[in-house]
């Protein structure tokens, strides 16, 4: 969180906000790399798993439907 938020101007607290939504789309993108690696190595079969969906539904409890 941030301190003094309140005290922040409004185009700070948009600054912070832009911010916070690039370092998350950068760590989306970097997870998705992971996950293209786990499929391409065939993590899911190597696990004991029908597919790499089911893989992240046990590991990450995610929704199956979330997962693929």
């Amino acid at each position: 969180m941030i301190e003094g938020l309140p005290l922040l101007s409004t185009d700070d607290v948009l600054r912070h906000i832009v911010g916070k939504a690039m370092e998350i789309r950068s760590g989306e993108h970097e997870l998705m790399r992971m996950i293209a690696e786990l499929d391409r190595r065939g993590a899911a079969a190597e696990l004991g798993y029908k597919d790499l969906p089911y893989v992240l539904k046990h590991a990450v409890r995610w929704d199956r439907t979330v997962a693929k």
